[in-house]
């Protein structure tokens, strides 16, 4: 029950890939993610900034990835897990994504500083590899205490390949 909220997120993930292609072969990345925290409650929304970064390491379609968040209300949360790529065209990539990290701040009260990430991104691939787009991801302690408040963020994501 500890890590349900991952499991779960994990599984959807596994379990979307199954008619899907993943691409093969990519390079590491920085993603730049510009949006709302606290999507959903409009009396706590602020905004919000993530870095993150994935690496070009692939174990079968699972690819690490490692970021943080700062919002504008001084929360933030730092973060580890998997991303996976999933092309639905030639250019519109769906990424899935699954993470565990840790919670701080002084804005809405999540409940623990242990808390689980999963979301989605929608996004258009340049010919040069880049990509801009849409995501969307939920963090909650997964009942882990009596609070658990969660959290949703609306961004606007750009993707850039890296070099090494």
């Amino acid at each position: 029950m500890l890590v349900r909220n991952w499991v779960i997120g994990l599984a959807v993930m596994l379990g979307l890939m199954g008619g899907s292609a993943a691409l093969a072969d990519q390079p590491a990345e920085l993603v730049v993610s510009v949006g709302a925290w606290e999507t959903l409650r409009n009396n706590y929304r602020k905004s919000e900034v993530d870095i993150d970064y994935r690496s070009g390491l692939e174990l079968w379609i699972l690819r690490p990835h490692i970021g943080v968040l700062a919002a504008g209300d001084g929360d933030y949360y730092g973060f580890g897990g998997f991303v996976s790529d999933f092309k639905l065209t030639d250019r519109i990539i769906l990424t899935l994504n699954t993470a565990i990290g840790g919670y701080g701040g002084h804005g809405y009260n999540l409940g623990s500083h242990f808390e689980f990430r999963n979301g989605a991104e929608i996004s258009y691939r340049f010919y040069d590899d880049w990509r801009a787009g849409a995501g969307f991801y939920h963090i909650s302690n997964a009942g882990l205490t009596r609070e658990n408040g969660g959290s949703e963020s609306a961004l606007f994501v750009v993707t850039a390949p890296l070099p090494w």
